[in-house]
C-alpha cells in the first residue's frame, strides 16, 4: 500500500512540475490542474482508508501526508496564477474592439465580449446560452456550420469572410478567425472566434471589381464601335454592345436630333417588334429621352409610372416599360441625341449602371462623330461643291450600278445629257458669279422635277447628266420637255437682273447591248449636240 501511494505521489509531483510549462496556456493549464487535483484527492482517499485499516502505519503515512501537503500548496499557487491569468485575459478581451466569442459546435454562446454584444445587439437579444442561429437571419446561418465543418485537430484554426444582413436591411461584412478546442478523443467541444467588421473594405473591393468590369466592358465596346464607319450599322452595334454590358436591360433605343426639324427621331431600337417604333418622332418638350437631352445629364428612373409625363409619346408596346436609364450623346457643348435602355421591372437599374451607360455614351459619341465625318468626306468626294449634286465620280459610281441592274434584270433605263445654251456668253456678259448662279438654279430646277430614284449629277462645266430607272423612252421625253420648259419660262434672278436661260438635251435608252455607263452617256451626249445644232432649247434622241 505504501509503495503504491509513494509511486502515485511521485507521479503527481512530475505532473505539477509540468504545470510550470503550461502557465502561458490558460486553457491547457486549467485542464491539467483539474486532472492533478483529481489525482491528489485519490491519494488522500487511499491514505485515509489505509490509516483506518492499518493503525500501525506510523511515520510513513505522516511523511506521505507531508508530501501531499506540499503538492497541495503548489497546486494552490497555480490555481491563483490561473485566476489572475483569467482576470487579465478577461480585461484584455473586454477592451478589444474586435468581436470575441466562444460557442459550442451547435452554436450555443458560452462567452462574448462587450464589442460582440454591441455589434450583435442590432440582430437580437444577447445572453449566454443563446444560440447564434437565433441571432443571425436564416440566409446568413452558414457562420457556425463553416467552423464546425472544417475545424479538426490537424486544422485547429480557420479564417472565414461572412456576410450578414441586419433586421434594418443593412448588409454587413465580417472577417472571423476561429480556433477549435478538442477533447481527448479529438472531438470538437468549443470554438473561440475573433472577428471584425470589414464592410468598408469589402465595399471598396466590390466597387473596384465593378470598376474593372466597367473598364473591361468599355474596352470591348470601343473595339466594337470603332470597327465600322457605316452610321446605320454603327447605331445597331452601339445598342447591342450597351445591352450586353448592362444585363438588366431588356430593350434599347437611340434617338438622334434631326438637323432639318430639331426633333428627336428614333434611329435604332432593340427589343421592340412594332415597326412604328422606328418611326417615332418626339416633340421637344416631353418624354424621359427629351429630358435627358435638354438637361445634358444622364437619367435614372426607378419607376416610370411615378411621373406620367415620362411616358408621353410612347406607343402601346412601350407602355410596359417600368425603369430606364438614359445617357445623352454629348459632343463639344451640344447634344447629338441620347441612348436609353429599358426594363419592364421596377428598379432594374442602379447608379453603377447609369455611370456605365454614361461612359459608354461618351465612347459611342466619338464613334458616331467619326462615322459622320467619314460620311461627310465620302460625300464631299462624290459631290459637286457648287450645286450640291453628284460630281462626275459620284454619278458614275452609282450610275454604273443602274446600268448593270438594267442589263441583269432587263429593266428600262434612260440617260439624259443636259447642257446650258450659250453659257460662255452668259459668263462673258454677266461675269462668273452670275454664271455660277445660273448653274445652281438649273441644278435646283432639275432636282425638283425628278423622282427620288432618279440620279442627277454635274458632268462638268455647264453639262448635267440624268439617269431615269424604270423609265421608257417616251416618259423620258416627257421629263426632258418638262425640264426644258421649267428653265426656259422662268428667268434666273441674279445681282445683275433677270437672265434668260435655255437648255438643250439629248436622250439615250439602255439596251441589252449597252456595255457600260460610258457608252450610254456618250450616246446621250451625241444626241444633245444634235439638239444644239438644230437650234438649241430642244430635246433630241440618240
Amino acid at each position: 500500500m505504501k509503495a503504491d501511494v509513494a509511486t502515485e505521489i511521485e507521479s503527481l509531483r512530475k505532473q505539477i512540475d509540468g504545470l510550470e510549462r503550461l502557465s502561458q496556456y490558460p486553457d491547457q493549464l486549467e485542464s491539467a490542474l483539474l486532472e492533478t487535483c483529481s489525482g491528489v484527492l485519490s491519494i488522500l482517499n487511499q491514505l485515509h482508508n489505509g490509516h483506518h485499516n492499518d493503525p500501525q502505519s506510523g511515520d510513513g503515512s505522516v511523511d506521505q501526508q507531508a508530501d501531499i501537503q506540499g503538492l497541495l500548496e503548489r497546486l494552490e499557487r497555480y490555481r491563483q496564477s490561473l485566476e489572475e491569468s483569467e482576470v487579465r485575459y478577461q480585461a484584455i478581451v473586454e477592451s478589444l474592439v474586435e468581436l470575441v466569442c466562444r460557442f459550442t459546435p451547435v452554436g450555443k454562446l458560452t462567452f462574448y465580449n462587450k464589442a460582440f454584444e454591441r455589434y450583435f445587439s442590432a440582430f437580437g437579444e444577447i445572453a449566454l446560452g443563446v444560440n447564434l442561429t437565433d441571432l443571425i437571419p436564416k440566409d446568413s446561418r452558414s457562420f457556425t456550420n463553416h467552423f464546425t465543418a472544417i475545424l479538426h485537430p490537424s486544422l485547429p484554426a480557420a479564417d472565414f469572410e461572412y456576410r450578414i444582413q441586419a433586421s434594418t436591411g443593412e448588409t454587413r461584412w465580417q472577417h472571423w478567425t476561429g480556433l477549435g478546442k478538442f477533447d481527448k478523443n479529438d472531438r470538437l467541444v468549443e470554438i473561440q472566434a475573433v472577428g471584425h467588421d470589414i464592410t468598408e473594405r469589402k465595399l471598396a473591393e466590390l466597387a473596384a471589381d465593378q470598376h474593372t468590369r466597367e473598364l473591361s466592358a468599355l474596352h470591348n465596346a470601343t473595339g466594337a464601335l470603332l470597327s465600322t464607319l457605316d452610321p446605320q450599322a454603327l447605331l445597331g452595334r452601339i445598342l447591342d454592345t450597351a445591352i450586353s454590358a448592362i444585363p438588366a436591360a431588356q430593350r434599347g433605343t437611340i434617338h438622334l436630333i434631326a438637323q432639318e426639324t430639331g426633333q428627336l427621331e428614333m434611329r435604332a431600337s432593340v427589343g421592340y417588334t412594332d415597326p412604328r417604333i422606328r418611326r417615332l418622332r418626339m416633340p421637344g418638350s416631353v418624354g424621359y429621352v427629351v429630358r435627358a437631352v435638354q438637361e445634358h445629364n444622364p437619367l435614372l428612373i426607378y419607376d416610370l409610372r411615378s411621373d406620367p409625363s415620362n411616358l408621353t409619346g410612347q406607343l402601346s408596346e412601350g407602355r410596359d416599360v417600368r425603369s430606364v436609364i438614359v445617357a445623352p450623346l454629348l459632343t463639344k457643348g451640344h447634344t447629338l441625341g441620347a441612348i436609353s435602355l429599358e426594363s419592364t421591372q421596377v428598379g432594374a437599374f442602379n447608379d453603377s449602371d447609369m455611370r456605365m451607360l454614361s461612359s459608354f455614351a461618351a465612347t459611342a459619341t466619338v464613334a458616331l462623330n467619326n462615322a459622320r465625318l467619314h460620311e461627310e468626306v465620302q460625300k464631299l468626294a462624290i459631290t459637286d461643291s457648287l450645286t450640291g449634286l453628284y460630281n462626275r465620280r459620284g454619278f458614275f459610281e452609282l450610275g454604273q450600278r443602274e446600268v448593270e441592274r438594267s442589263r441583269r434584270f432587263n429593266r428600262a433605263l434612260v440617260a439624259i445629257m443636259l447642257d446650258v445654251d450659250r453659257f460662255k456668253f452668259i459668263n462673258d456678259l454677266y461675269g462668273h458669279p452670275v454664271g455660277d448662279r445660273v448653274l445652281q438654279v438649273v441644278a435646283k430646277r432639275c432636282a425638283e422635277n425628278l423622282r427620288r430614284i432618279d440620279l442627277l449629277g454635274r458632268f462638268g462645266g455647264d453639262e448635267f447628266t440624268l439617269l431615269l430607272p424604270e423609265t421608257d423612252i417616251y416618259r423620258a421625253r416627257g421629263v426632258a420637255e418638262r425640264l426644258r420648259n421649267c428653265v426656259a419660262t422662268s428667268p434666273v434672278e441674279t445681282d445683275r437682273g433677270l437672265v434668260e436661260v435655255t437648255v438643250s438635251q439629248g436622250i439615250a435608252r439602255a439596251t441589252s447591248s449597252t456595255p457600260d455607263l460610258d457608252v450610254l452617256i456618250g450616246r446621250a451626249d451625241a444626241a444633245m449636240y444634235l439638239a444644239k445644232q438644230a437650234g438649241r432649247n430642244r430635246v433630241e434622241f440618240g
